[in-house]
């Protein structure tokens, strides 16, 4: 089994699930064992850790906010799950996270860099994170892409060397792994 880090946009996933009507809080590491079916030459992966980024509105509603904080906390119990929380900042026209899409390109670039993985897995349909899947490449580690077929940018999926898309939401992801 080769290592694989597995970064998870947690604001991508909530939006899908909500877009949906459905709850917002799911497990990363669920998402994260669909790395384990991307093989390279007959190997697997094997997801040995999981890194989730979110923001929390501090100038939002206290009681979304503390919903937020218990849900980072129930998540971060899970083994060698890791939650980076950032912040949401008004903007001059909507309220923004901030920190949140760079601190996880800066984490998952270092991990590639250190040679501690042979893979990495992104959770995200966000195209601002080719750059990112080009310099992991480069840096040697094999790149999955993992995200949701309406919502995948076609560009992010053309420069991944691995794609796992999901056609509906997963329905287990609402429990503990």
């Amino acid at each position: 089994m080769l290592p694989c880090y597995v970064y998870v946009d947690g604001q991508y996933v909530r939006a899908e699930f909500r877009s949906e009507d459905k709850a917002d809080e799911f497990y990363p590491r669920k998402a994260a064992l669909f790395a384990r079916r991307q093989g390279i030459a007959g190997a697997q992966f094997e997801p040995t850790r999981v890194f989730y980024y979110d923001a929390i509105d501090e100038a939002g509603d206290p009681k979304e906010q503390q919903r937020q904080r218990d849900y980072f906390k129930r998540i971060s119990a899970d083994l060698d799950t890791h939650v980076i929380v950032g912040q949401v900042r008004k903007t001059a026209r909507k309220r923004t996270q901030k920190g949140v899409d760079v601190q996880m390109a800066v984490d998952a670039l270092r991990a590639a860099i250190s040679g501690a993985v042979k893979g990495i897995a992104l959770v995200t349909g966000d195209a601002d994170f080719v750059p990112l899947v080009r310099a992991i490449r480069e840096a040697g580690p094999h790149v999955i892409v993992m995200g949701f077929k309406e919502s995948l940018a076609p560009e992010l999926e053309r420069e991944a060397d691995r794609v796992w898309k999901w056609d509906t939401l997963p329905t287990d992801w609402y429990t503990p792994p």
